[in-house]
C-alpha cells in the first residue's frame, strides 16, 4: 500500500508521515531528504549546483535508500544530522529545481518503494511520483502558522548545539516567515514539480490543529481506507475458482515455508525454492495459482512456480503479437543455430543467419550471452515451438542509433569509436553498431603507411567528424584533425639546406623515413646515407628511435614530402682526395675485390681504388687477374691518377720499377745478337725470354737461313729451356714487341766470317772466295 503526503514547506508534512508510517509498520520515505543528501554531497564534493550536468552525474553514481527515522543511506554511509545544517537549507530549494534532480529523485522513491508498503512525503509525490497512490494527502497551514513551527525548530536545535558546545545560526521569525512565502512562490512557479493539489487528494487545513489533532485525523482515515480495501479483496476472492491467477501477500517465512495470505481463512505454504534468488520478505506482494481452495485438512494450495509460467507465457505471447523483443540467453549450439533459454521452461530455436548482424565465425563468443530477440513465429499447439531473429532486432537498433548520430552530430564535433577492422586505404570504427571510417590520410598530417602503425584492433578513441553524408550513410572521422596542420608553418622553420634533428621512425629497402616533428616527416633515401660507404641495408646503419642530424635537401608541401640527407652534415672526402694522396704516392694496401678487369685496393674506409691487370706486371701477361690477386692479400701500388669529380683513382703496382723493354732498348738494338731460353713453341714460330724477363718470337721461317730445309722440320728442333742465339730484329717498346731471327744471325755470322778472311787474305797470298766457300761446305758437309 502506497501512501502519498504532499503540502507546503512547514505544514507538518514530514512529521506526520514519520508518525503514520511508524505506527503501520510502513516504511517512511522523506523525498526531501533524498533533496537534502544530494545537496550535502554536492558541498561536501565541491560541486557547483549551478554545474547541472555535474549534479546529475553525482546523483547518479551514488545509490541511495531511506530509514524510516527520515535517515538517508548514500551508498553504505548513514547521513541524518547533516542533512540539517544552514548550508543545505541554502541550496537545497535550487537543487530540487533542477528538473533532472527531480526527474532522478523521483526514480530513486518509486525504485526504493517497489513491493513495500510506504508513506511517502515530498513536493509533487501526490501528482508526479506516485499518482496512482492508494491515498492521496494535502496538508497545509498558513505561512504565518507554518513560519512558527519552523521557528520552534530552529530554537531547538540552536538549544541542542549550545550545550554540545557548537555554533549554531541566528535567524528571527520574520526572516522565517520570509522565507517560507519565497520557498512558497518558488515552489508554485516550477516548470517541473511545481506545488499543486491532486484532485483525488484529501485537503486538510493544519493552522487551528496540533501534531497531535492531525495525526489523529490523518490515521482515522487511512484505516478506513485499509479496512475497505480488505473488504473488496475479499469480496474478489470469493468469485476465484481453481486455476485462477490471485495476488498474495507473504506474512510469514519459518525455516524454507513462505506463508502466503491470500485473503482466504487459511494462508497458503510455498517452498522459499520458488522464489529463485530473490528472497521474499514480510509484507511481499507476489502472484500465485490458486491450485485447491481446500484440502481435507482445510489448507489451499497455491503455486508461484505455475504462476510465474502462466504470467511467463502471456508476457511471450503478448510479445508476439505486439511486436516487442524478448529477452533470453544463448545456451548451446545446434543444427543450423543457436538454442536460446527464455525462462521458465520455455527455449527457443536462433537460426545462425538471423543470430547477428554480421557473419558468425566463432560460435561460442555468443553462448552464454543475453540478448533481446524478436518472436519471428510462436506455435503452442501440440508442442510450443518459438522461432527467434536477434538479427532484425539489432538491425533497426543500429539505424535508430544512426540516426540519432545524424540528427545529434555536427561537422566538427569529437566523437568515441571502437576500432573495428582494417582495410588498406584507412580503418573502420565502430560508432555503436554502426562504423565510420578512419581514412589513413586522416590519420596523421605526416605520411602513413599501415593504419595499425596509429590505432589498433579493439581500441578505443576520440576522433573528430570531418564529414557526414546522411543520404549515402557514409561518416569520415580524423585522428589528425585535433591538431593543426604543421605543413602550413613549415616554411616559417624549416628552409633547403638546413641542418636540423629528427628521429627516425620507420626503415625501408630504400632508406629511412625521420620525424622532424609531430606530423611532418621526411624520407632520407639510402643513397644519401653516406659519402664513402655503399650501404645496402638501412638498419645496418640506422635503427627505430634513433635521433640523427640530417639536411634538408628539398620539399613538396602539397604532397607532404621532405627529401633529407644525413651524409650532408659530413665533409665530402673526395673535395680532399688529391691532398691526401696525390699522383705518385706509394702505398701498401689490401686487396678488397678481385674483378676481370683488376682489383679494387682499398686506401682507406670507403675509399678504393683500382689497379688494371694492365698495371700489374711489365713482363707478365695476365688473362685471369684472380690468378694472381686474391682479396686480403697487401700489395704495394702506386697512385696513378686522382679523380674527384668522378670519385675514381687509378693505381699501379709495375710502375714501381723501370720498364724493363725501356732498358732491353738501351742495351740491345736491332741487329744485336741477345741469348735467351725457349719459353714454348707454336705453330708459327717460337718464343724465346731475353734479359729483363722479356719475351720475344721467332718466326718459324726465321728459324732456317737453309732454302732447302723445312719450316716445320726447323720447328721440331726446339723445345722449352733450350738455349738459343738469335738476332734482334725488331722492337717496339712501347707495344711490348720483340721480334728475333736465327736466319738473319747466321747471315750475320757468315757476313762477318768473309769479313775476316778478306781482310787475312790481304795477310796471305794464294787464299782466294773459292777456297772459303769450300772450306764452308766441308764444315756443313
Amino acid at each position: 500500500m502506497r501512501v502519498a503526503i504532499d503540502g507546503p514547506a512547514g505544514s507538518g508534512k514530514s512529521t506526520i508521515a514519520q508518525m503514520i508510517a511508524e505506527r503501520l509498520g510502513f516504511l517512511y520515505i522523506n523525498s526531501g531528504s533524498l533533496y537534502r543528501a544530494i545537496a550535502f554531497l554536492a558541498l561536501r564534493e565541491g560541486v557547483a549546483w549551478q554545474d547541472v550536468e555535474k549534479m546529475i552525474n553525482l546523483a547518479k553514481k551514488h545509490r541511495f535508500d531511506c530509514l524510516s527515522d527520515g535517515s538517508v543511506i548514500v551508498d553504505e554511509e548513514c547521513l541524518k544530522e547533516e542533512l540539517r545544517t544552514p548550508e543545505v537549507d541554502d541550496i537545497v530549494s535550487q537543487v530540487s529545481a533542477i528538473p533532472e534532480i527531480r526527474a532522478e529523485v523521483n526514480n530513486i522513491i518509486r525504485r526504493i518503494s517497489e513491493g513495500k508498503d510506504v508513506v511517502s512525503e515530498g513536493r509533487d509525490i501526490t501528482t508526479v511520483v506516485f499518482p496512482d497512490a492508494d491515498v492521496k494527502l494535502y496538508l497545509d497551514a498558513s505561512p504565518k502558522i507554518r513560519a512558527e513551527r519552523r521557528y520552534r525548530e530552529r530554537l531547538s536545535k540552536k538549544a541542542s548545539a549550545k550545550e554540545e558546545g557548537a555554533e549554531a545560526d541566528s535567524i528571527s521569525i520574520e526572516e522565517v516567515r520570509k522565507n517560507i512565502e519565497m520557498r512558497d512562490k518558488l515552489d508554485a512557479q516550477k516548470p517541473i514539480g511545481a506545488l499543486k493539489i491532486a484532485e483525488d487528494a484529501i485537503y486538510l487545513d493544519t493552522s487551528d490543529l496540533t501534531i497531535e489533532q492531525v495525526y489523529d485525523k490523518v490515521y482515522k482515515i487511512l484505516r478506513a481506507r485499509i479496512a475497505h480495501g480488505r473488504e473488496q479483496y475479499l469480496k474478489s476472492f470469493e468469485g476465484l475458482e481453481e486455476g485462477d491467477l490471485v495476488d498474495g501477500k507473504v506474512i510469514q517465512i519459518a525455516g524454507d515455508t513462505v506463508f502466503i495470505d491470500v485473503g482466504y481463512k487459511s494462508e497458503g505454504k510455498l517452498n522459499i525454492l520458488e522464489f529463485g534468488d530473490t528472497p521474499p520478505k514480510p509484507g511481499d506482494v507476489v502472484k500465485v495459482i490458486l491450485i485447491r481452495k481446500e484440502t481435507h485438512s482445510g489448507d489451499i494450495i497455491i503455486s508461484k512456480k505455475k504462476a510465474d509460467e502462466k504470467i511467463f507465457w502471456k508476457s511471450i505471447a503478448n510479445a508476439f503479437k505486439e511486436h516487442q523483443p524478448v529477452e533470453g540467453t544463448i545456451t548451446k549450439e545446434i543444427k543450423g543455430g543457436f538454442e536460446v533459454d527464455l525462462g521458465h521452461g520455455l527455449s527457443g530455436f536462433l537460426p545462425l543467419s538471423k543470430a547477428d548482424v554480421q557473419r558468425v565465425e566463432k560460435s561460442e563468443q555468443l553462448i552464454g550471452m543475453r540478448c533481446r530477440f524478436y518472436l519471428e513465429r510462436l506455435y503452442s499447439d501440440k508442442k510450443i515451438n518459438i522461432i527467434l531473429n536477434r538479427r532484425k532486432l539489432m538491425e533497426e537498433e543500429i539505424e535508430r542509433k544512426r540516426e540519432s548520430f545524424f540528427q545529434e552530430t555536427q561537422i566538427g564535433d569529437s566523437v568515441k569509436g571502437v576500432v573495428k577492422s582494417f582495410t588498406s586505404f584507412g580503418a573502420f570504427i565502430d560508432l555503436g553498431g554502426f562504423d565510420g571510417l578512419l581514412h589513413i590520410n586522416d590519420m596523421s598530417w605526416g605520411h602513413v603507411t599501415r593504419p595499425k602503425d596509429f590505432v589498433r584492433k579493439g581500441q578505443e578513441i576520440e576522433l573528430k567528424v570531418i564529414r557526414l553524408d546522411p543520404e549515402e550513410k557514409r561518416i569520415n572521422l580524423s585522428l589528425k584533425h585535433f591538431t593543426p596542420d604543421p605543413w602550413n608553418s613549415f616554411e616559417d622553420k624549416y628552409h633547403v639546406g638546413d641542418i636540423v634533428k629528427g628521429k627516425v621512425t620507420k626503415l625501408t629497402d630504400y632508406g629511412a623515413f625521420i620525424e622532424l616533428e609531430e606530423g611532418i616527416e621526411g624520407l632520407a633515401h639510402i643513397s644519401e646515407f653516406s659519402w664513402l660507404k655503399k650501404v645496402r641495408r638501412p638498419e645496418d646503419v640506422l635503427k627505430a628511435g634513433d635521433v640523427v642530424d640530417c639536411m634538408i635537401l628539398g620539399y613538396d608541401i602539397p604532397a607532404g614530402k621532405v627529401s633529407l640527407g644525413l651524409k650532408q652534415v659530413q665533409p665530402n672526402p673526395w673535395d680532399t682526395i688529391d691532398q691526401r694522396y696525390p699522383v705518385g704516392t706509394r702505398l701498401k694496401r689490401k686487396v678488397v675485390k678481385v674483378t676481370n678487369a683488376g682489383a679494387f685496393i682499398e686506401l682507406e674506409e670507403g675509399i678504393d681504388g683500382f689497379l688494371h691487370i694492365d698495371d700489374y706486371s711489365w713482363t707478365q701477361k695476365v688473362k685471369n687477374p684472380s690468378s694472381v690477386l686474391h682479396e686480403g692479400d697487401e700489395i704495394e701500388v702506386i697512385v696513378l691518377e686522382s679523380s674527384p669529380e668522378e670519385r675514381n683513382i687509378r693505381l699501379g703496382a709495375k710502375q714501381l720499377t723501370e720498364d724493363p723493354w725501356r732498358s732491353f732498348a738501351k742495351t740491345y738494338k736491332p741487329g744485336s745478337i741477345v741469348e735467351g731460353t725457349v719459353s714454348s713453341v707454336t705453330d708459327f714460330g717460337v718464343f724465346v725470354k731475353v734479359p729483363g724477363n722479356i719475351e720475344g718470337l721467332i718466326k718459324k721461317q726465321d728459324l732456317v737461313s737453309d732454302r732447302n730445309e723445312s719450316y716445320d722440320e726447323a720447328l721440331k728442333k726446339y723445345h722449352p729451356e733450350t738455349p738459343i742465339k738469335a738476332v734482334v730484329i725488331d722492337l717496339n717498346p712501347d707495344r711490348q714487341k720483340l721480334g728475333l731471327s736465327i736466319r738473319d744471325l747466321v747471315q750475320k755470322q757468315e757476313r762477318e766470317e768473309i769479313s775476316r778472311f778478306i781482310q787475312e787474305d790481304e795477310g796471305e797470298a794464294g787464299y782466294t772466295l773459292g777456297d772459303l766457300l769450300k772450306a764452308k761446305d766441308n764444315e756443313n758437309g
